[in-house]
């Protein structure tokens, strides 16, 4: 035979002696975390924020105040450049006019058709003409002067 006809023996499971354990079937309660700590925790950050705010604040606006005085310690130089440089444009403009009309019998450099433009010395435009000051430039260089205010206060 081949091994197959023997018949396996087996032998039940049986409760253990005294019987099992009982099911716990009641509901237990979750345990509670103290509320305490995390309330004490939040005050505290929330005081330590408020004072470190404050302090913040008050640096900010110090240095706000300086930011200002200088600004308003700096102003005139900058208004002193930029005259500067419209005064080196007219200067060019006007080497450029008569450099131009050199040829031309009788001009007079600074005229309009021999009659003067401004009336008195005194008088400085505050802002230039746009075609008085870039008549004798390249069109990139209105260009560039338009597009960088640096100088604007």
């Amino acid at each position: 035979m081949t091994g197959f006809s023997k018949v396996a023996v087996y032998r039940q499971d049986m409760p253990p002696k005294g019987g099992y354990s009982p099911i716990p079937w009641s509901r237990l309660p979750a345990r509670r975390i103290p509320l305490w700590p995390f309330v004490s925790i939040w005050l505290a950050s929330n005081i330590f924020g408020y004072f470190y705010h404050m302090s913040e604040k008050r640096e900010y606006w110090r240095s706000e105040m300086e930011m200002d005085e200088s600004r308003s310690c700096i102003e005139p130089i900058l208004l002193a450049e930029q005259d500067r440089i419209v005064l080196r444009q007219y200067r060019a403009n006007r080497d450029e006019e008569k450099k131009l009309m050199n040829d031309v019998p009788g001009w007079e450099v600074g005229t309009w058709f021999g009659e003067k433009v401004f009336k008195s010395r005194t008088f400085f435009p505050d802002r230039p003409h746009v075609l008085d000051y870039y008549g004798l430039s390249r069109p990139s260089t209105q260009r560039l002067d338009v597009n960088a205010s640096q100088w604007q206060i």
